[in-house]
């Protein structure tokens, strides 16, 4: 049985704090809103917040398992500071050779160096759109085998029934056939909306048997690795400020009160810190509006759950947390070191004044 389709790879970086989409266009000169199609049957709700804008990337050769293949390249430049480049590439191969493509798609590789060379060259024309710009080395990848047909052609229940083992080593990224136990749980994310359609989603590969709709599963597919991207760059801020705040936190302060105010460049930062952590991650959480269509909020909650996104934003609301913390401790010490200080000036001015009264000056 031969697949024919496409793999795409996700590639989402964040490139700063905010982007302008407006002046992204204009400095381009192209690029188009990323809309859903809503093709089933939804209320009219279901929308980006804010659509990021879609760029065309030209097409760059890339290496995909033991071939080299063409890749259709594009991007999309999202408000809240991401950048996901796109690579295309066209799949026309016997079922069987899929897990051992797919196999060579975790950690880095020639996909994700083709991707990281195409987000520098767009960082470079795009940089006057972005607030506090700047490139990391944190990437996140995720990647979709979207199938047009099968050669022959077969129903979805024959489908699985003839090739579930094929698909879920395909899909946990092994060459080797999976137990019975996992292969069931790999397709416990199975989604299908009309008899010919069928999505199953793992951690770092999904597959979309459809010909039509597919766009739009991809579309959250590419909203939750942009998520999983933010909530791992910013838990990794969050992981070494905390580190800054404790020192600071636990040292001494020095100088004399009145001249020397305790913790005050701390405190800022610490209140600056919490402000943009929690803006941007409740920003990426309400850009894509899901609720009018409970298919595709299946989607995205079967991912989400594979992506383990609950466990990264209790780990960024617990350093929160932590930092809200420190910042009402240092706060605290800052006011009684005011107090302290106002103190001493009330006794340094009661003591001159009798100092002047005994000296005859009074």
């Amino acid at each position: 049985m031969r697949l024919i389709g496409q793999l795409i790879g996700l590639f989402s970086f964040d490139v700063g704090y905010e982007i302008d989409l407006a002046r992204v266009r204009a400095l381009v000169g192209e690029g188009e809103r990323a809309e859903m199609r809503g093709r089933r049957a939804a209320p009219a709700h279901l929308a980006y917040a804010m659509p990021p804008v879609q760029l065309g990337l030209g097409s760059r050769e890339v290496t995909l398992g033991d071939a080299t293949v063409t890749a259709a390249a594009s991007a999309r430049v999202h408000e809240f500071g991401a950048v996901t480049i796109l690579l295309q590439t066209p799949l026309d191969l016997e079922l069987g050779a899929l897990p051992a493509v797919t196999s060579t798609l975790t950690g880095a590789g020639p996909l994700e160096d083709a991707a990281r060379a195409l987000l520098e060259g767009l960082f470079a024309r795009v940089r006057p759109a972005i607030a506090k710009p700047g490139l990391n080395p944190f990437v996140e990848d995720y990647y979709v085998v979207q199938v047009d047909r099968f050669a022959p052609p077969v129903t979805i229940q024959e489908l699985l029934a003839r090739e579930q083992h094929t698909l879920a080593s395909a899909l946990r990224c092994e060459a080797s056939r999976l137990s019975d136990a996992e292969t069931a749980d790999v397709f416990r994310t199975q989604l299908s909306y009309y008899p010919d359609d069928l999505v199953v989603t793992e951690w770092n590969v999904g597959l979309v048997v459809d010909d039509l709709d597919y766009a739009d599963t991809v579309n959250v597919l590419e909203h939750l690795n942009v998520q999983l991207l933010e909530l791992r760059f910013y838990d990794d801020v969050l992981d070494r400020f905390m580190a800054e705040a404790f020192a600071r936190a636990t040292a001494l302060p020095r100088g004399i009160p009145l001249l020397y105010r305790p913790y005050r460049r701390s405190v800022a930062e610490l209140a600056a810190i919490r402000l943009d952590v929690a803006g941007i991650v409740e920003r990426v959480h309400n850009a894509l509006k899901l609720s009018g269509d409970l298919y595709l909020a299946k989607v995205y909650a079967r991912t989400a759950e594979r992506l383990a996104l609950r466990a990264w934003e209790e780990s960024v609301g617990r350093k929160l947390d932590v930092l809200d913390q420190i910042h009402s401790l240092l706060v605290e010490r800052t006011t009684t070191a005011r107090a302290e200080a106002l103190e001493l000036t009330i006794v340094l001015l009661i003591v001159t004044e009798i100092a002047l009264l005994l000296g005859g000056w009074g």
